[in-house]
Order: structure tokens, then C-alpha cells, then sequence
């Protein structure tokens, strides 16, 4: 190997170094070419024209000039053709379809469905092309629409069934708890029953209060707690007791069976003023549906008859009709409405002969009528009328007080005025 590589060396030395000597004396030296003309000179792509060749042989270094300037004038009119075309393509798409519009204003909703096929499906004007493209579009919306409906059709019909399937699951609900709850009644009843029987002081004397009622066929008065007897004093406190922690501490919602035991035997759970207005009220009523007016005979008539209950209906009335009339700012509204309403006068409401009647009272219907309407205020000339009435009746209320048998002596002349007819609706209000 070491003898043949110092033989070949040399010779492949010679070889390479006579290859390259040719290939140099070949090939033009930059030194050897034309210089190039300026820039400025070149002729330009629109002022290009036929190139003439001289006649004369070119050397080497022209003939690479001109194949150069060839190529580059064939390049710009390529690029100015591919220009043209361009150009004409970007103005046929910049050239803008024809508006089309409907008027929404009109309602053509009958005609949704009278479409069926296109007239000129290939050859037609711009503006027909346009309004089939819109058409087209508001199809395929209308198609999702649909779609979309479809869903919620599903969605809904699915919901319908859930909630068909949770009305009867709560009515069945309902039932059971209709039946739980008349079970739990009759249980709690058993309970309340059994609660009242045991032996303790309060069902005590709840026993008693029961025994009293059956012997005298009513509850003791709240002032036996004073005056009455021993039973009689425990039993008006226990129940003046009952009355206060019903009133005042919830009693009837914590123990409702004890509170229906003492509703039972007739007591009632609202104000003594209140109970005792309404009772009496009740019985003016009556007496209005009896004898067809609320006049009610004098005082001295009443007693003669010998009916108590309308003895006590007279004085309820008289002290109502002097309440309203003088201390009229210190009465409810309602409890003024509800006489009103009935058809109670203030000022004839008793029954007497007419004479009575031409005194200069005033119109204290009217003055009660205007307080209600105004939520419980007298005007300043209803206050001015009331006190000047007031004071010319203090004069006589003093003489009464002087001498006791004066105002006896009036009511007798005052009585002695009744008419017949007065004293017939007497003798009827006495039977």
C-alpha cells in the first residue's frame, strides 16, 4: 500500500493541476467584461419594443448582456399580463349585488307554503338571482326553527310526564296525610279527654266551675271575687286567671283542650266592656226586629212594665247617646259606624210626644256622621256646636244636684207627656 501510494501521487497531482489550468483559460475574467450601462438607461416594461440584434458577432461578454436583458423584459410582461387579469378579476367581484328588501310591515304569512319551485331556474337578472339567495337563506332558518321546536316539543313533552307523575305522587301525598291527620285528631282527642280526668287543682276546679253551672245555669260574675261566697270567690278568680294567661300568655294554643273546656260552659275570652257591649247590642237589634224602631219607652214606663232586661237596655242606650253626643273624641269610629249603619238616631231615640222634638238641639246625627268619615276628628264648628250645647245644658244639671227631688219631679212631667201611642208601644215592648 505504501510503495502504490508513492507512485499514484504524483501522477494524480499532474492531472488535476492540467484540468484546472483549462478550465480557467475557458471561462471569461471579470476584468475581461464590458462594464454594465446605468440603471436610468435600461428602456422600461411599457416603452419595451422588438429588440434589434447588430449584425456584428457579438463577443462573449455582450451576448451574456443581451440574453439577460431578454429574460428580464419577457419576466416583466408576464408579470404585467398575470396584472391585467387580476385586476379584471377584482372588478368583476367588487362589482355589488342589487339590494332587495320586503316591507315587514305587511303580514304575507299565508303565503309561507305557496312556494314550490323556481320559473327561471338558470337565466335571470341580478335582482331575481339576489331574492332567490335570500329566500333560500330563510329556508334553511326556518328549517333550524323547526329543529329546534322539535326539541323543545320533546324537552316539554318530557317535562309534562314528570310532572303528571308528581301531581299523583302529591295527591296521594294529600290522602295519606288527610288520613294521618284524622288519626292524629282522634288520638290527640283521647289524650285531651284523659288529661282533663286526672286527678289535679286545676281539674279540680274546672269539676266545680261545671257543677256551679248546672246549679245556677250560668258563670259566677267576676265581682263574686269580693261579695260572693268562698266557692263563689275561688271560682271568679280561677276564672278571671283563665282569662288573663289566655289574653296575655298564649294559654290557648299551649293547653286548647282546657281553653274549649271553659268555652264550653259559656265563657267568653274577650274584654268584660266588650262582651258586655255586644250583648247589649244584640238586644237593641232585637228589640228593632220586634217593634220595627229603636224608640225606646221612658225610663219610668220601662219600670212599670216590669220587664228588667229593658230597664237595662234603656240605661245602655241612654249613657251610649250622652257618650256620643258630649265625649263624642273619646268613641271608636267602628262602634260609631255600626249605630250609624243600623239606622240608630241620636237624637230621637226615645219615645215621647212631638214637642219634645222643637227644642234647638243640634243635628248630632250629622256631627257623629262627619267623625266617622273624617277616621275619628270632629271639625272645628261641630266642637264649637257641642260645647255651646253642653253649656247651656250645665246650668240645669247643677239645679238637679241642689235639690234631689227636682230632676224626679221633671222626669215625672216629662212622662206625663207620652202619648197613646207611646204608651201602646210600651204595653207591646211588655209582652
Amino acid at each position: 500500500w505504501g510503495l502504490g501510494r508513492a507512485i499514484y501521487y504524483p501522477i494524480d497531482y499532474y492531472f488535476i493541476t492540467y484540468s484546472i489550468k483549462n478550465m480557467s483559460s475557458s471561462v471569461p475574467q471579470p476584468n475581461s467584461l464590458p462594464p454594465l450601462p446605468p440603471i436610468g438607461d435600461l428602456p422600461m416594461p411599457d416603452s419595451l419594443g422588438p429588440v434589434a440584434l447588430d449584425a456584428s458577432t457579438p463577443t462573449e461578454g455582450e451576448s451574456l448582456v443581451d440574453d439577460s436583458s431578454k429574460r428580464g423584459v419577457k419576466r416583466r410582461r408576464s408579470n404585467e399580463n398575470l396584472s391585467n387579469i387580476e385586476g379584471d378579476q377584482e372588478s368583476a367581484d367588487c362589482s355589488e349585488p342589487p339590494v332587495v328588501t320586503i316591507d315587514e310591515s305587511e303580514d304575507h304569512s299565508n303565503l309561507a307554503h305557496a312556494f314550490k319551485q323556481r320559473l327561471f331556474p338558470k337565466d335571470c337578472s341580478d335582482t331575481l338571482s339576489t331574492a332567490y339567495s335570500q329566500r333560500d337563506a330563510t329556508v334553511q332558518e326556518r328549517k333550524q326553527l323547526r329543529k329546534n321546536k322539535r326539541v323543545v316539543l320533546s324537552d316539554l313533552k318530557a317535562l309534562r310526564e314528570q310532572f303528571y307523575a308528581k301531581k299523583k305522587e302529591l295527591l296521594e301525598m294529600n290522602s295519606s296525610l288527610k288520613a294521618n291527620s284524622k288519626k292524629l285528631g282522634g288520638w290527640n282527642r283521647k289524650v285531651f279527654d284523659l288529661e282533663l280526668q286526672e286527678s289535679c287543682p286545676w281539674n279540680d276546679k274546672l269539676q266545680k266551675l261545671r257543677d256551679y253551672v248546672g246549679e245556677n245555669g250560668k258563670l259566677p260574675e267576676l265581682n263574686k271575687r269580693k261579695r260572693g261566697s268562698g266557692e263563689e270567690k275561688m271560682l271568679a278568680t280561677f276564672i278571671a286567671s283563665a282569662k288573663n294567661k289566655v289574653n296575655n300568655h298564649n294559654f290557648a294554643n299551649k293547653y286548647p283542650h282546657r281553653a274549649m273546656a271553659l268555652e264550653e260552659l259559656g265563657l267568653n275570652w274577650k274584654n268584660e266592656n266588650e262582651a258586655k257591649f255586644e250583648m247589649m247590642f244584640q238586644k237593641l237589634l232585637d228589640y228593632k226586629k220586634e217593634h220595627g224602631t229603636f224608640r225606646i219607652p221612658s225610663l219610668k214606663l220601662c219600670q212599670e212594665s216590669g220587664c228588667k232586661e229593658l230597664v237595662k237596655l234603656h240605661h245602655w242606650v241612654f249613657t251610649h247617646v250622652a257618650a256620643f253626643r258630649y265625649q263624642l273624641p273619646t268613641k271608636k269610629v267602628e262602634i260609631a259606624k255600626r249605630f250609624l249603619d243600623v239606622g240608630f238616631s241620636f237624637e230621637r231615640w226615645y219615645a215621647t210626644n212631638t214637642h219634645v222634638f222643637e227644642r234647638d238641639l243640634p243635628k248630632f246625627d250629622d256631627i257623629i256622621r262627619r267623625y266617622v268619615q273624617n277616621g275619628g276628628k270632629m271639625t272645628d264648628e261641630d266642637v264649637r256646636v257641642v260645647k255651646a250645647h253642653q253649656a247651656l245644658s250645665s246650668p240645669k244639671k247643677k239645679k238637679r244636684k241642689q235639690s234631689k227631688g227636682k230632676g224626679k219631679e221633671d222626669e215625672e212631667k216629662l212622662e206625663q207627656s207620652l202619648t197613646t201611642a207611646d204608651a201602646d208601644v210600651l204595653n207591646g215592648a211588655a209582652v
